[in-house]
């Protein structure tokens, strides 16, 4: 009867911080996070617990305009999460953009019947800190805000209070998974994701908007000799060398770094194997995103 349970969903423009936050309330690196936008595709939860609450933090792709069908899906992630499952939504201002490129979110955002929390990210980049009242002030004009928040979420400072503050506001409910789980999705996903997020950490232009990762094999009881084997789909055929690299340094660079992150998530020793095959257009292609998971078959 004391137990409060519900879903906050983070929403803001790409590279706002949103993955970078989620990660902080899960403890653990769950979701990418790189200097490019778009880095987060799919929705991410990360599950927060004390003796008498349980939050599921959702992040969110970022805010975009779509110009093909895989940046469609996301839109609609974004737009299912706040609008269908939140208790909550945080708003993660990215505090050096200007409110202008926000208000497309701003207004949809207006729509909700749930409570809304600012939170004005990225705030250590902002030289004037008398600037931030007035941006708080301007938003606040903009939409109705039950808590406010100036956050750094790279250095985690505001965290907490934030968590805090989510708590007061979800609703009384049993709990929507069990106690001691981290997130809902399986170790699969997220070592594609890790895969991937090392591409866009490594490679430039189109190369990482073009990839998606598939894990073909995944072993778990073989001890020393567990191993992954992992494909990364590209569009063209002129990216494949690219992702490759003469004499094939740079997959192997992009194979050593993606295998000790994950190492260090799975807490395990694994030899991760990966191979790049073209898969044409398949960012438009319906057959190839129910595939590969982003859409219902």
């Amino acid at each position: 009867m004391n137990f409060k349970s519900g879903f906050a969903v983070m929403a803001g423009l790409a590279n706002a911080g949103k993955s970078t936050l989620l990660n902080k309330f899960a403890g653990v690196d769950l979701s990418p996070v790189t200097c490019k936008p778009q880095t987060t595709r799919q929705n991410i939860l990360a599950i927060s617990e004390g003796e008498n609450y349980q939050i599921v933090f959702v992040d969110t792709p970022g805010f975009l305009h779509a110009e093909y069908k895989l940046q469609e899906i996301m839109l609609s992630s974004l737009n299912q999460a706040v609008s269908e499952d939140a208790d909550l939504v945080i708003f993660v201002y990215d505090a050096t953009v200007p409110i202008s490129r926000h208000l497309p979110l701003i207004n949809k955002l207006k729509a909700l019947y749930c409570p809304i929390f600012l939170v004005i990210n990225k705030i250590d980049l902002v030289e004037d800190k008398d600037d931030l009242e007035v941006l708080k002030n301007m938003l606040i004009e903009q939409l109705s805000f039950k808590e406010v928040f100036y956050l750094n979420a790279k250095s985690g400072k505001g965290v907490k209070q934030l968590e805090r503050a989510v708590v007061d506001y979800i609703p009384f409910s049993p709990p929507y998974f069990p106690k001691g789980q981290l997130t809902d999705r399986w170790e699969r996903f997220y070592i594609a994701e890790f895969v991937r997020e090392q591409i866009f950490l490594l490679y430039s232009q189109e190369i990482p908007y073009s990839t998606f990762v598939e894990v073909e094999k995944f072993t778990e009881n073989l001890g020393a000799k567990n191993y992954i084997r992992a494909v990364i789909h590209v569009e063209r055929e002129g990216q494949k060398p690219i992702i490759i690299g003469k004499g094939g340094r740079a997959i192997a660079k992009l194979r050593q770094r993606a295998q000790a992150r994950i190492v260090d998530f799975l807490k395990k020793q694994y030899r991760l194997e990966l191979n790049v095959v073209v898969s044409p257009g398949w960012r438009n292609d319906t057959r190839m995103l129910k595939q590969f998971g982003y859409m219902d078959r």
